[in-house]
């Protein structure tokens, strides 16, 4: 295991690490109320020896009624001071609580260094939780006592490092040529190779768990659920196995040219290819349904989404279908060049292309969002979510990107030696697959307990 860190970033994580080193707000409120009256002061007994009257200067007062003066001064503010009330210990706890959750994490940190109340207070299980959901979408396990501080502690963590690139690398060794497409969930990952096999791999310990023999070519892309697995190929040919058996259970035949890209529902197999068509099979009985033949090159990459599929060709366009009809929806005009890969929501589509942008379009207007500039070639995968794009290039690296500005937030260079052709990530890890034989799993998670994440 490797760790790295994006040395740009390191500022940042040292303003996090003065998090809690606060000082008092009173503290400070009763400095500066003493700093005033000593000036006050110093006014004061500066006018005394310069006013003049009409029959001269003035006698200057004694050093000792200037020094009691002061003194006085220090009592009168500091008996101010002391009998300020502390509001938050005086209120109900339920009102408490709800006045500082208002508050964000550097200020919830601050007030607990105000007093023991002030701190029990912030320490409340109740505090943490409200602003961990309220933040955060976290899987909480019924019945479970948890530690609520304790788990925004380690978000903040993760999150921290997102913006920092501080991960553990694991590269994992196992195919005999290229990795060209990947898919994982929280405990396994599969993976397909240019040595025309599937490998099952352990994410835990990062073990390859079983070798699907079936292709006789490339196996180029692969989707898979707690029922089946579809992979296509090179061959030309797309074979569903058993989840179960990790047996084939039909092969289909149709397609002229290698297999690109598949996707699945409870209905249909949807697949594109390098002959320039879409075509949709019968998921129980294998057979093919409808074809749709809407693009000039080939079909490169497929979304689907209830019932709207969404297509990325080489002749520069993204097209959205109705599954149900075949019927084009719409066009989303603006690469350049031909496109490798597109993503789908339902509300959003970010495409990636040969003219080294990725693109934000608005599925519904089709209206172009935001261009992403920065990879030096083919953008050949890319994934997002609600705050991040990530993509793979041709150029060697893997981008992060704020999905909203369209601003390059983390930009890994040193992570393959070739070409990358796939990337998917969740909230934890980045995982990519390359021309250079390897997987990488970039772990943000290394010493954290992320079960609720």
């Amino acid at each position: 295991m490797q760790i790295t860190t994006m040395p740009s970033m390191s500022q940042q994580s040292n303003q996090e690490s003065q998090l809690f080193r606060c000082a008092s707000p009173f503290e400070a409120m009763t400095k500066a109320e003493l700093h005033y009256s000593r000036r006050q002061y110093l006014k004061t007994k500066q006018t005394a020896v310069m006013t003049k009257s009409r029959r001269g200067i003035r006698p200057m007062r004694s050093s000792s009624t200037a020094y009691l003066d002061y003194t006085q001064n220090i009592k009168y503010y500091q008996s101010i001071i002391g009998s300020k009330k502390d509001f938050l210990a005086l209120l109900p706890y339920e009102i408490s609580s709800q006045i500082i959750l208002y508050l964000d994490i550097y200020s919830l940190c601050r007030i607990a260094t105000v007093s023991k109340t002030w701190y029990a207070l912030v320490r409340s299980n109740e505090i943490w939780k409200k602003n961990a959901t309220l933040r955060w979408k976290l899987t909480i396990p019924k019945q479970v006592q948890l530690d609520w501080y304790h788990v925004y502690k380690q978000r903040h963590i993760l999150n921290t490092r997102w913006q920092t690139g501080r991960v553990a690398t694991h590269s994992l060794y196992g195919h005999s040529d290229s990795v060209y497409c990947l898919q994982f969930d929280k405990t396994i990952m599969m993976t397909g190779s240019r040595d025309k096999t599937i490998k099952i791999w352990d994410l835990v310990q990062y073990q390859c768990l079983r070798t699907l023999h079936g292709h006789e070519g490339s196996v180029l892309c692969l989707k898979f659920n707690q029922h089946f697995i579809v992979s296509g190929s090179s061959d030309k040919t797309i074979i569903v196995w058993s989840m179960a058996t990790l047996q084939p259970i039909m092969r289909l035949h149709g397609h002229t040219a290698g297999v690109l890209d598949v996707c699945f529902n409870d209905q249909y197999i949807i697949s594109c290819s390098k002959d320039k068509t879409i075509r949709f099979w019968d998921i129980q009985t294998g057979r093919l349904v409808r074809t749709i033949m809407g693009h000039m090159g080939p079909v490169n990459a497929i979304q689907l989404v209830g019932d709207r599929l969404v297509s990325a060709s080489g002749d520069a366009l993204v097209k959205m279908w109705n599954i149900h009809t075949g019927e084009c929806l719409r066009k989303y005009v603006g690469h350049t060049r031909g496109l490798a890969c597109v993503r789908f929501d339902g509300t959003r589509i970010v495409s990636g292309s040969n003219d080294k942008t990725i693109k934000v379009w608005n599925a519904e207007t089709g209206e172009c969002l935001l261009s992403c500039e920065g990879h030096s070639d083919l953008v050949r995968s890319l994934s997002f979510n609600q705050d991040r794009i990530v993509s793979a290039s041709y150029d060697q690296t893997i981008r992060v990107w704020d999905i909203k500005t369209g601003t390059c937030l983390l930009n890994f260079q040193n992570g393959h030696s070739s070409w990358v052709f796939d990337v998917h990530f969740d909230s934890t890890k980045i995982v990519s697959a390359s021309q250079d034989r390897t997987v990488l799993v970039m772990d943000f998670t290394f010493g954290l307990n992320t079960q609720l994440f």
